[in-house]
């Protein structure tokens, strides 16, 4: 019900009655939903060149830094949008095909992926491992890890779930081998690539691949095996091996976030065309976005560019928190 609430609210085109009518419907289904559920974030949205914003709570388990418009967040899956918008910019280059097979690429990859192409991987349709859930096997290498390629002997050696084409099924193995190729194709660092060829040029300061003090800390109720859930959310335990990756978990603050939105609202850093080859309808209206959800993050982005409509809900508690 949360979700189709302020899908509503992001949905509706019908004209308002007076100026601010919109953010008062969104303000009055956000007091609905947090009500029912806590909510400690930001949530922001705009529809030409008016806007709405709504932050609670804190960026810190001990109620001591407030969350605000420049609160950097642990993204989870929305930082997969980034790595699609970067593919973007490649193609813009002239630099890479979303036809192109990802072996060609990655020549290491075993002859089974040389069917598998790039838009295949971008749409979850490539059969790649999921790699949603962590396996300890995995742990050493992704650890050891200080570019996306160096993953890649990791997803070659696991199975094809279904062969290119004949399937759907979310893959963060997909976006780790398109961030390989991201590599590949600009002789960058994924990280280098995204946050020169992304960040810089949309003046997005916050945003990045390490969390500084000033972001907000995941905070989980989650415990061991077998144990109830803690009382009250605390600071998630990290591991070593669960970097920020082309797959997610990049960090973004709501004012980057906004900057972000713009460009895909628009059409001067990627091209109609380009972006929607990266972005293909699946909905009307037209609809980019991304949710994503982990232990201490719960975030969503979505952007109608037909509608001039943005919206982001960006949280540091467990879903459905955000």
């Amino acid at each position: 019900m949360r979700r189709l609430l302020l899908g509503v609210c992001l949905a509706c085109s019908a004209p308002v009655a007076q100026a601010g009518a919109w953010q008062e419907a969104l303000a009055a289904c956000v007091a609905e939903q947090t009500a029912l559920t806590p909510f400690n974030g930001v949530l922001a949205a705009g529809k030409g060149a008016e806007r709405y914003q709504h932050a609670q709570g804190w960026a810190d388990a001990d109620g001591q830094r407030p969350l605000g418009r420049d609160t950097p967040f642990r993204l989870a899956s929305v930082g997969k949008l980034f790595t699609r918008v970067a593919l973007g910019v490649l193609i813009q280059q002239g630099r890479l095909q979303l036809s192109d097979s990802v072996r060609s690429w990655l020549p290491e990859l075993p002859e089974r992926f040389a069917p598998i192409t790039l838009a295949q991987l971008l749409e979850h349709r490539a059969g790649v491992a999921a790699m949603t859930r962590p396996d300890p096997a995995d742990a050493p290498t992704l650890a050891a890890a200080t570019t996306a390629r160096a993953l890649v002997p990791l997803i070659a050696a696991k199975p094809l779930s279904f062969a290119p084409d004949q399937g759907e099924a979310y893959s963060n193995g997909g976006y780790l081998l398109l961030g390989a190729v991201i590599e590949a194709a600009s002789g960058q660092r994924y990280r280098e690539f995204v946050a020169a060829s992304v960040f810089a040029p949309l003046g997005m300061k916050s945003s990045g691949f390490e969390p500084g003090p000033e972001a907000a800390l995941p905070l989980t109720r989650l415990t061991g095996p077998g144990e109830p859930p803690a009382a009250k959310p605390r600071p998630r335990m990290e591991f070593p091996e669960f970097k920020a990756s082309s797959a997610g978990d990049a960090l973004s603050s709501a004012a980057d976030l906004e900057a972000f939105a713009q460009a895909l609202l628009g059409d001067q850093f990627l091209s109609a065309a380009v972006k929607a080859t990266v972005f293909p309808r699946r909905s009307s209206p037209w609809r980019l976005g991304q949710a994503g959800g982990s232990a201490g993050s719960n975030t969503g982005f979505w952007v109608e560019p037909e509608a001039g409509r943005w919206l982001l809900v960006l949280s540091n508690f467990d879903p459905p928190g955000g």
